[in-house]
């Protein structure tokens, strides 16, 4: 098999028949399986789409265990030298496989992984100054706020690959930016798993995606580790998915919110010098009292930040512990440091 599309379901069977659809329509000189993940599995659904769609490797996971454990399972079940991700929520445009591919191929052996671009389902337009909010509105890096119209307003990008901080923060390269402007110069550092394309081997070699992070900061993780091996990461602008943005998990709920700040957490510790790690510690603590002293304006919930206290150290030594299985010295992590915004 030459290519492995996986995408990774959680009770989103409308959506992700879109997906799979999409994927199945697509025309490319090569021999291409999909792999659907479905978390929390019950017999009725898994029947349901191996009746619908003959051709697709179904995978039931009868527990629930996130975008990164869901991308493990279908990884062991394939077998494609390429794997592509696209996620359960965005429709593969046109030629999105054939694009992909040939820029993963036109980057050589040394290149792990591109990132494909994700733009937003529907119609944008900018919220006056001094309108009022929305729970729904979208917030641009420069403060700016969108909101989906019916008629009029432009396509917005999701993404085009993910950007590195030293602060360890990780956001979508070109987030909110409308098709026609100019793209942001920022430094790719890494894909995002809602579609990529990905070389096995490498993926392998560095130890494939960690199932603790359940979900965000898994594909940045994982790009982290790749780059420290000495890999690059490449972008395949020309590859597109349309994306319903946080059609899956919301995109400011409380689980995404303490997702990523323990996440960001445990990645910096496995992957970062010494000197960001303590950065981004020193931020977090920050943050906690920040939150505590204004629960009005807190990031986190004080129930949050209580579980948040109780699993890290068990989270931090784990990363420790992985961090000197991967072996890498600290002139390779301020390396790939050196491409940080």
């Amino acid at each position: 098999m030459d290519v492995s599309v996986v995408i990774v379901d959680w009770h989103q069977p409308e959506l992700t028949r879109r997906a799979v659809g999409s994927v199945l329509s697509q025309r490319v000189d090569a021999s291409v399986e999909v792999v659907l993940v479905v978390n929390d599995a019950d017999d009725d659904t898994v029947r349901s789409y191996r009746e619908d769609f003959p051709a697709l490797v179904v995978v039931p996971e009868r527990t629930n265990a996130g975008f990164a454990g869901g991308v493990a399972r279908g990884l062991a079940a394939s077998s494609g030298a390429v794997v592509v991700l696209v996620n359960n929520d965005a429709v593969a445009d046109h030629g999105f496989l054939d694009r992909g591919l040939a820029a993963l191929a036109a980057g050589g052996p040394t290149t792990a992984a591109v990132a494909a671009t994700a733009v937003l389902e529907g119609r944008f337009a900018p919220v006056a100054p001094g309108a009022s909010r929305s729970d729904h509105d979208l917030v641009a890096a420069d403060g700016r706020r969108w909101r989906r119209v019916e008629t009029g307003g432009v396509t917005l990008v999701n993404g085009t690959g993910v950007v590195l901080d030293r602060s360890g923060n990780g956001r979508d390269r070109d987030w909110l930016r409308p098709v026609d402007d100019a793209p942001e110069h920022a430094p790719l550092f890494g894909f995002s798993g809602g579609a990529a394309f990905l070389r096995r081997a490498a993926v392998e070699a560095v130890g494939g995606f960690d199932e603790s992070l359940f979900m965000y900061y898994e594909d940045l993780d994982l790009a982290w580790r790749l780059r420290l091996a000495g890999y690059r990461i490449g972008a395949a602008p020309d590859a597109v998915v349309v994306h319903r943005h946080a059609a899956s998990s919301g995109s400011d709920s409380p689980l995404v919110r303490y997702q990523s700040m323990r996440n960001r957490l445990v990645v910096t510790a496995r992957d970062a010098t010494g000197r960001m790690v303590g950065r981004v510690v020193a931020r977090t603590v920050v943050r906690m009292v920040r939150d505590l002293a204004q629960p009005a304006r807190a990031q986190l919930t004080p129930g949050a930040w209580w579980r948040l206290v109780r699993e890290a150290p068990a989270a931090l030594r784990r990363a420790r512990r992985l961090r000197r299985v991967d072996g890498h010295d600290a002139q390779a992590r301020r390396r790939v440091e050196s491409l940080l915004t």
